[in-house]
């Protein structure tokens, strides 16, 4: 899901100061769960911790694996859309941005026993995509993002080897700007899976879920700065003469590529009547912290163009670094119930993001030290919550061809210190499917999802209040047999 990057934007504005792109945000991406991955499952909100069986329950609670009779091939789409609209001083903006990801793919197999149940899967389930974009424009008379490109170090000073800077470090060029500016996140987390569970008792089982993560993640970002009103004409010369600025164009980048590895835990417990009738179900999962290993390129350019036509890039040395990242534990409990027709559930999970951490790296301990400290800081723990409902429009216990109506929501607050419920992220889903011959399942789920949010660029004036869409259709296909 998305998150807040106030403080990557930020701070990208100072990478040319000291050469490092790590963030407390750059963590929080890295701990925070996706979208689903099956239309049963995001079309009821994904509230599946009490309810989930076949493949599914190797994201959301193993245990539900030892409900499987049969063997299974599960094979999942999702396309993702993010909308985001901008007001950035009194100017409103809008951008967007699709991704389209494999969501699952695996298999599901029941070792035959004597009595319970014995069941192994393998395969695959995306993590979480990090598909984001903001676009904003306005005129800023308070301030100018140049000063903030200041560096003691020439090598990584722009406005000085742009020609906006002179040799004692004046910069002439510090507010009466225009301002607009594009930036796109992408990239995601893959978890490739062996999971396994059993039966400990008659209506007892237990799971567990190995994941070893691979993924990336991309940010983009330009920023441009114009002299509309033509404040700094007959003010402003550069190295051939030249009076006035046309425009300043400044270009962040940052590459990563993440490996690591997680599991998760399962309890679930089957209410049963005297004939053994499923009448509830009662599961209770523990999400082991992921250990992340953060692989990172970044570099700036800046590129000033004066009114005589002469354009002056310059590309810093940009730079590189890994470090480790240490998510928190999440623990979650769910309950579903109903007739054989009528399924409800309803699942809360709770996090302390506090935990967050960063771990061994090649950058000073010093610098990773106040990244930890910036996180206890600004992140607090929250409670989420998510519910759904199911019917089934035949009797799924005689039936051949059992249509199904699905309906689900879910609500998240914002780890931010501070934030209100507008900041919370809210998501209400629906879908429909169909079982054929007990053996073919093809469902299909639309979710929507709606929050507010910040981005600050350099400085307080140069904050984007945002009003964020997203959605997600899903198709799945499973083979029972």
């Amino acid at each position: 899901m998305e998150s807040r990057i106030s403080a990557v934007l930020f701070f990208l504005a100072f990478v040319s100061v000291n050469a490092y792109a790590q963030f407390p945000s750059d963590a929080l991406r890295l701990g925070q769960s996706g979208y689903g991955v099956s239309a049963r499952s995001i079309a009821m909100g994904n509230a599946e911790i009490g309810l989930s069986q076949g493949f599914d329950a190797t994201f959301f609670n193993p245990a539900g694996l030892a409900q499987s009779r049969q063997s299974q091939i599960s094979m999942g789409l999702n396309f993702l859309g993010y909308n985001d609209n901008a007001t950035y001083l009194g100017t409103n903006s809008s951008s967007s941005s699709s991704q389209t990801d494999l969501s699952n793919l695996g298999l599901v197999y029941p070792f035959p026993t004597v009595r319970g149940s014995f069941v192994v899967a393998f395969g695959y389930n995306r993590g979480n995509d990090f598909n984001t974009a903001l676009s904003f424009n306005g005129f800023n008379p308070y301030s100018s993002i140049i000063p903030s490109l200041y560096a003691n170090n020439v090598k990584y000073d722009i406005p000085f080897n742009v020609g906006l800077e002179d040799t004692l470090g004046n910069i002439i060029v510090n507010k009466n700007v225009g301002q607009s500016g594009i930036v796109y996140e992408s990239g995601g987390l893959n978890n490739w899976l062996a999971a396994g569970a059993m039966d400990i008792g008659p209506d007892f089982s237990i799971g567990l879920t190995l994941n070893l993560i691979s993924g990336s993640y991309k940010y983009t970002r330009q920023f441009t700065e114009t002299d509309p009103q033509g404040f700094y004409r007959g003010r402003l010369s550069d190295m051939s003469g030249a009076v006035g600025l046309g425009s300043f164009v400044l270009n962040d980048e940052v590459d990563q590529t993440l490996n690591g590895w997680n599991a998760k835990g399962g309890f679930m417990y089957r209410l049963t009547d005297e004939s053994g009738r499923v009448l509830g179900r009662f599961g209770a999962t523990i999400t082991f912290p992921s250990f992340i290993t953060v692989n990172e390129k970044y570099s700036d350019k800046g590129t000033a163009t004066y009114l005589t036509g002469l354009v002056v890039p310059y590309t810093t040395p940009g730079g590189s670094s890994n470090y480790d990242v240490t998510t928190p534990f999440k623990f979650g409990f769910g309950a579903s119930g109903g007739t054989s027709q009528l399924t409800l559930a309803a699942d809360v999970e709770y996090v302390d993001w506090t935990q967050l951490q960063f771990g061994s790296s090649n950058l000073p301990s010093d610098f990773i030290n106040s990244l930890n400290a910036q996180i206890k800081q600004e992140y607090r723990a929250t409670t989420s919550f998510r519910g759904g409902l199911e019917l089934a429009l035949t009797n799924p216990e005689y039936s051949l061809f059992v249509p199904f109506i699905r309906l689900g929501g879910g609500y998240f607050p914002s780890p931010y210190k501070g934030d209100g419920p507008d900041r919370a992220q809210k998501y209400l889903s629906g879908g429909v499917g169909v079982k054929l011959q007990n053996s073919i399942d093809l469902d299909v789920a639309y979710q929507y999802g709606w929050w507010n949010t910040i981005h600050q660029q350099y400085d307080k004036y140069s904050v984007t209040n945002e009003k964020v869409t997203n959605t997600n259709f899903v198709f799945t296909f499973k083979y029972n047999f």
